[in-house]
């Protein structure tokens, strides 16, 4: 698979999780309960001590990365430093969300679905950016 396509689907599948963040966010600040009709624990997990970063939801940070993520794909598309950033990004994200799971499925004890949702769609770019190489 050439690079660019590469690139194309890590914005594509980038833009779900920017959708999933978006609603987070949307549900968070107009005080609105989640529905979480699979793990019946987004409630928990959403107003669990780390739900927030700096007094910002986690939600928030996740619009910030995936617009990043989005960014230095397309870019990446067109200049190989970007490859390089994405990389790191998408690196860093990984690590953030293992954490992440880390704390729903040992320290909270209950899981969303939203937010396994995204961190399971990093940790899959991370490795899918990792393995797909060009090949002729």
């Amino acid at each position: 698979m050439h690079n660019r396509h590469k690139h194309d689907i890590i914005v594509l599948v980038s833009l779900i999780g920017f959708g999933i963040a978006v609603y987070l966010a949307v549900y968070h600040y107009l005080g609105y309960t989640i529905p979480c009709s699979v793990t019946h624990g987004c409630d928990t997990v959403l107003n669990s001590r780390f739900s927030t970063i700096f007094g910002l939801p986690v939600s928030v940070w996740g619009l910030v990365y995936f617009v990043g993520l989005i960014f230095s794909a397309l870019m990446a598309n067109h200049y190989r430093v970007w490859q390089t950033v994405l990389t790191v990004l998408l690196g860093f994200g990984a690590l953030g969300a293992l954490f992440f799971l880390a704390d729903q499925f040992f320290i909270i004890k209950k899981v969303c679905e939203y937010c396994f949702t995204i961190d399971t769609l990093i940790i899959l770019l991370f490795l899918w950016n990792l393995n797909v190489e060009h090949r002729v």
